[in-house]
């Protein structure tokens, strides 16, 4: 039978490739009706093009899927339609108790059915009438369930998730087999209701955001017309509200696992909702506890979602209730280790997100001990992870032999953190960026549109500390674009991280205005809970970084720096130091920065500086004596203790935080004439930075290097690998730091020695970039930087012979340097090092 059916659609079937004909056979051989099926509306799409709408009649499949386009299919209808489909199909999924309510009778659900086919096949002008018209074959329940669904849509972040495939995939299609052989053909995706699901879903995702919002807007139009004077019976007003908020969404055991199932998977996401009331969740939780005592899903959301409250105490005592009520229903002589094993590593990672990274340590021994002693040792993948976030020393995990070699199930949030911890380990560890590409794009859970952004956000982070900002800030727009899109369940850190790096990257870009806005405006969206904290330091480090450059009120930043202090003291040390040398205390701001070098060495416990861990050992005990002792001679300074705190980035980010400590540590040192010293310190960078593949801070250092040579004194003899090196700084930094480059290379330019035509052409070059850079100066008020500028450029014009263009200068700079209440001690000398 296969064979005449292949012989007859070959026969009608015109510009067949060989690969498809031999596609037909092998299919036939093999006997699979559906598969063959398939190919037929494959081919019989292909075919469409050779012939007339007219020519060849198609089967329903094909013509359901060639006759118009999938964005066509976006019309109110038939959004009307796939909700209304949605819903019933998910109430006959949520309890047979729904589904009886829904159609008592077969009679009534072929009724329900043929409504749903007719309305597929023609246009109805009014679709709205369907939810309030008593006559149709709808309950009147399924009708409030609809009305209650749209009202939900307004929210334009679940429409998206509501119509992507995936949720269709993951909440309709995957569930078709526990369902009666009667109620199945409904549910299956290549059933006619599934073809239209699916078309319906493609089509919208087709759309633009845009086109999507501009449809959006028309249906709810529309939609509010037709329903302002409907008012449904008063027994289903309460399934148009959200089911978390009445006793009788717990009624049965199912319910209650899942309203918790969907507080799990939204916990990251409740930043973003204002709307959701966090009490109205711990309510839910509360009364499915009560009502179903000995049910472990009610217990482990409760815990999560005190974790996000920064309630400790909840937060462990509900862990405690959810493994006690796993460990009865399980029944446990084999599994009780690996369970107690588990236990420990949620405990380590709860209290790790507490900060309280001692504990964390001591709760991975444990449950390393119990995944020993266990037999299937199946929590040692676990382990290994926590013990890779936990380790701050590069330690390898010594038990890798012994972890299961045969493929064990995992969940993909477990998939997911053993591919990030790996690939910031491989970036710790200072691996090639070709390496660190093929393990985010081989990974197939990186390239799921549930962690999408996320695993992007990592990809961005990447470039962000091999010093490519541009592609940094590009990076940071599609990690945003794509989680408004598709949400991740961490979507309230991934925004507010995105948002925190676009604030950093509008500062150095010189939009200071633009960047306090959207601190404020993620202040108000997103910021519920810990994660305010992010966006926190973000808005505080632009506005040190003003008032460290207008100058005008320094008491100011001691405030700032404090409050900085507890979202990351390794910046506020930072800070601080820059501070104190404004206020003209060099050898303050060199005992922080050297503070800061021998913290940051201490905490990677590398040789970088020639030294083993025992030298190491004493530098910090020597450092500790030395601050100890500098705290009586300077007590309006604080300095820091880090208490073994690493910054948000890993290691690689605290190696990137030690080079800018050792990079400022070098200005200070030339600032004062200590050019031996600068050059051991630029010494030590240049081996931090290609440890870890911080490449802009390695053409950092070969520019500082040059600057050394002209501080001595000395003939800069290599010009043209000067040239070379700012011109990957030009084309790679921020325009913060290519406005410090140009000064620079202008101030180089006046010592280097070469033929003076040449030597004037350059300065001629720099002058009109001079001026550019002057205005950046005066938008952002860098008052330091705007009279230093004005300096050099009067020496630049005095060299070329432009005496008049000079003196106007020098008047320019008179009146600046009053309106800036600046004493007369402000000259060239000020800021002709500031690089960094």
């Amino acid at each position: 039978i296969h064979f005449v059916s292949v012989k007859c659609f070959l026969s009608i079937f015109h510009g067949l490739t060989v690969e498809d004909k031999c596609c037909v056979f092998r299919i036939c051989v093999t006997g699979s009706p559906f598969s063959l099926l398939m190919l037929f509306t494959r081919i019989s799409i292909s075919d469409y093009r050779y012939r007339s709408p007219t020519s060849f009649k198609m089967p329903f499949y094909d013509s359901f899927l060639t006759e118009t386009g999938f964005v066509d299919c976006v019309t109110p209808t038939n959004f009307v339609l796939y909700i209304l489909l949605r819903e019933y199909i998910g109430s006959m999924m949520i309890d047979s108790s729904l589904s009886q309510d829904l159609g008592e009778a077969k009679k009534d659900k072929v009724a329900v059915y043929m409504f749903f086919y007719k309305r597929l096949r023609d246009f109805s002008p009014s679709p709205f009438s369907w939810l309030c018209d008593s006559s149709a074959p709808l309950s009147a329940r399924l009708q409030a369930l609809v009305r209650g669904r749209i009202e939900r849509l307004r929210n334009v972040f679940e429409v998206l998730s509501y119509t992507h495939p995936n949720t269709l995939k993951s909440e309709i299609f995957s569930d078709y087999l526990c369902m009666e052989d009667e109620e199945k053909f409904v549910v299956m995706k290549d059933s006619v209701f599934g073809l239209f699901l699916r078309k319906f879903a493609l089509g919208f995702h087709h759309l633009s955001f845009e086109e999507m919002v501009r449809f959006l807007d028309q249906f709810f139009e529309a939609y509010d017309t037709v329903l302002q004077n409907f008012r449904p019976e008063s027994k289903f007003m309460m399934s148009e509200q959200s089911h978390f908020d009445k006793t009788s969404a717990l009624s049965t055991r199912k319910h209650a696992l899942e309203a918790s199932t969907k507080i799990v998977n939204s916990i990251g996401l409740l930043g973003g909702r204002p709307e959701t009331d966090v009490k109205t969740l711990d309510d839910v939780l509360s009364l499915s506890r009560n009502l179903f005592p000995d049910l472990p899903a009610p217990y482990y959301a409760a815990h999560l979602l005190a974790t996000r409250k920064r309630h400790l105490t909840e937060a462990e005592s509900n862990l405690h209730a959810y493994v006690e009520t796993r460990m009865a229903a399980a029944g446990l002589d084999k599994s009780m280790s690996n369970t107690c094993a588990y236990l420990s590593i949620a405990a380590a990672a709860m209290h790790l997100s507490f900060g309280q990274w001692q504990r964390s340590k001591s709760l991975e021994k444990e449950a390393l001990k119990k995944s020993l002693e266990s037999e299937c040792k199946a929590p040692l993948n676990h382990i290994r992870v926590t013990h890779t976030l936990l380790s701050s020393n590069m330690e390898p995990f010594r038990y890798d032999g012994e972890i299961p070699s045969a493929k064990v199930p995992r969940s993909p949030h477990v998939a997911l953190a053993e591919m990030r911890t790996g690939f910031w380990d491989m970036v710790d560890s200072g691996a090639p960026t070709k390496d660190l590409l093929t393990v985010h794009f081989n990974s197939a859970v990186a390239m799921s549109p549930t962690y999408f952004s996320l695993c992007l956000l990592d990809v961005a982070t990447l470039w962000s500390l091999y010093g490519y900002p541009t592609l940094y800030a590009a990076l940071l727009q599609c990690v945003v674009s794509a989680d408004c899109l598709q949400p991740c369940p961490y979507s309230d850190i991934v925004l507010t991280t995105a948002f925190s790096g676009l604030i950093r990257e509008y500062n150095a870009a010189g939009a200071i205005t633009e960047a306090l806005e959207l601190t404020k405006a993620c202040v108000q969206v997103l910021c519920r809970f810990a994660e305010k904290s992010v966006v926190r330091q973000a808005g505080l480090q632009v506005e040190l970084e003003q008032a460290i450059r207008s100058q005008t009120d320094l008491s100011r930043c001691d405030r700032l720096i404090n409050a900085l202090r507890l979202c990351c003291p390794w910046e506020a040390a930072l800070y601080q130091a820059e501070v104190e040398r404004c206020r003209g205390n060099p050898l303050t701001s060199h005992d922080l920065l050297h503070h800061v070098v021998d913290s940051v060495s201490e905490r990677l416990g590398l040789s970088v500086d020639t030294c083993d861990r025992l030298s190491i050992a004493r530098t910090s005990v020597a450092s500790t004596d030395q601050i100890a002792s500098k705290h009586a001679l300077f007590s309006r300074v604080q300095f820091p203790e880090f208490d073994r705190q690493i910054p948000v980035g890993g290691q690689a980010k605290l190696a990137q935080i030690g080079l800018r400590a050792r990079l400022a540590l070098v200005e200070s040192l030339l600032s004062m004439g200590l050019c031996d010293q600068a050059t051991k310190h630029l010494s030590r960078a240049t081996a931090l930075a290609e440890r870890y593949r911080l490449e802009l801070g390695t053409v950092t250092v070969k520019l500082l290097k040059y600057v050394t040579e002209v501080q001595l004194g000395r003939s800069v003899s290599d010009v043209a690998g000067l040239s070379s090196v700012l011109h990957q700084i030009l084309h790679r930094a921020d325009r913060w730091t290519r406005c410090r480059c140009v000064v620079f290379a202008a101030r180089v330019k006046l010592k280097v020695q070469e033929s003076s035509a040449d030597r004037l052409q350059a300065l001629s070059s720099y002058l009109e970039q001079l001026f550019r850079v002057f205005q950046f100066y005066r938008v952002t008020d860098d008052r330091k930087r705007i009279l230093d500028l004005i300096v050099l450029m009067a020496s630049a014009l005095h060299t070329l012979g432009r005496t008049a263009e000079r003196n106007t200068l020098s008047q320019t700079y008179v009146q600046l340097r009053n309106e800036y209440q600046c004493g007369t001690s402000v000259g060239p000398q000020v800021h002709s090092l500031c690089l960094i």
